[in-house]
């Protein structure tokens, strides 16, 4: 008895070692993204202004193309009546002409280097936006096993069949997944309002013809940050599933794909009965509402077929695009690519099936079934 106890004793300090181990390693993989999403709101601020001097000085090129062409056209006016002209006027026909020359190849030479520094910023963003995806993963991973060793999800996960290890991943995915939708959306969105409203405050008063169409771009473009808001929020909990069912909340979102997007999606429905669990409702949606978005990004496909069945035992779906496909099995081994080992982890959570058919340039097929109990 003495001797299970020392062994349990010694597990547990193994055990809470490695926790505090793997904390540190949390801490630090938390430090790094932090680290990064500053250096990315430094560079963004920096691109931002890049990008308006850039147009400043493309303005100024475009000026003085046209100056040095009329210096040109003066030149060549002398030239051919040289008789007409004093000394004095070709003198300064010709220093002209020089000036703004050099004072183009100047700009020139500014605009090649503004070109380059707004290239490597944007570089050094994708750079480290796909770092920020990989520690995303990580940090997600290192989380669920942290919550592993120190949440008693072992006894948990042997009486519940998976199920809380299950929740905990999918928490942490849908998390970051809002993360990336508000980063690649209204954050970027903005950026680009503070780039041309800065842009048209410096050309209101020199081109206020310019000006005013920033202004109207930018009605625009705060608008569509709006929607991307609303699309944000109602892609985290549609309202309508709990107080209108299924059926019409994924006729609601085929509706809203129609209207925003260039695939034209098929909605076909049977319904027999109602689904009385409110959680199967939900991970039927997020699978469809997954494969939707998938589609519209990147399938290439312009049309998709939805076939959405409730009947008395079985809730069914099937979904059918005719895109550019891919291997199931080579995405199967990247689960961060296209969503599927998120929509396989929610369907288990109700004891429901999900199969994927799909090869390159043939298309895709999700056939989704869940129990109706």
């Amino acid at each position: 008895m003495m001797e299970k106890f020392s062994s349990t004793k010694v597990l547990d300090q193994i055990v809470n070692k490695t926790a505090l181990a793997i904390e540190e390693g949390k801490k630090e993989i938390f430090g790094i993204s932090e680290s990064v999403r500053r250096e990315n709101a430094t560079l963004e601020s920096e691109l931002v202004m890049t990008k308006a001097k850039l147009s400043i000085i493309i303005s100024d090129v475009d000026k003085l193309e046209i100056r040095t062409q009329m210096a040109k056209n003066m030149i060549k006016t002398i030239n051919e009546h040289f008789d007409e002209f004093g000394e004095k006027d070709i003198r300064e026909a010709y220093e002209l002409s020089e000036s703004v020359q050099l004072l183009l190849s100047s700009k020139r030479h500014e605009e090649r280097e503004l070109v380059e520094k707004r290239n490597t910023l944007e570089r050094m963003l994708r750079n480290n936006n796909e770092m920020l995806k990989k520690a995303e993963v990580l940090e997600m991973k290192v989380s669920v096993a942290l919550e592993y060793l120190t949440g008693n999800v072992v006894e948990q996960i042997k009486e519940k069949k998976d199920i809380g290890l299950k929740i905990i991943e999918a928490q942490e995915q849908e998390k970051k997944r809002i993360s990336r939708d508000i980063h690649d959306g209204p954050a970027q969105s903005l950026a680009n309002v503070i780039y041309k409203a800065e842009y048209a405050s410096k050309v209101i008063d020199h081109a206020p013809g310019k000006a005013k169409k920033e202004i109207y771009d930018l009605q625009e473009d705060v608008r569509n940050i709006l929607n991307d808001i609303r699309r944000i929020i109602y892609d985290l909990m549609p309202m309508s599933l709990d107080d209108l069912g299924l059926v019409p909340t994924v006729k609601k979102l085929a509706m809203n794909i129609n209207d925003s997007y260039k695939v034209k999606v098929h909605l076909n429905t049977v319904q027999e009965s109602v689904v009385e669990d409110s959680l199967v409702n939900l991970m039927a949606f997020r699978v469809i509402q997954e494969s939707l978005n998938n589609i519209v990004k990147h399938s290439k496909s312009k049309t998709a077929t939805i076939d959405l069945q409730i009947l008395d035992d079985f809730l069914k779906v099937d979904i059918w695009d005719e895109g550019k496909g891919f291997n199931v099995e080579e995405i199967e081994h990247n689960p961060s690519g296209y969503g599927l080992y998120n929509m396989k982890e929610r369907v288990e959570i109700v004891n429901g099936d999900i199969s994927i058919e799909s090869s390159p340039k043939k298309g895709t097929h999700i056939k989704l079934r869940i129990p109706n109990q």
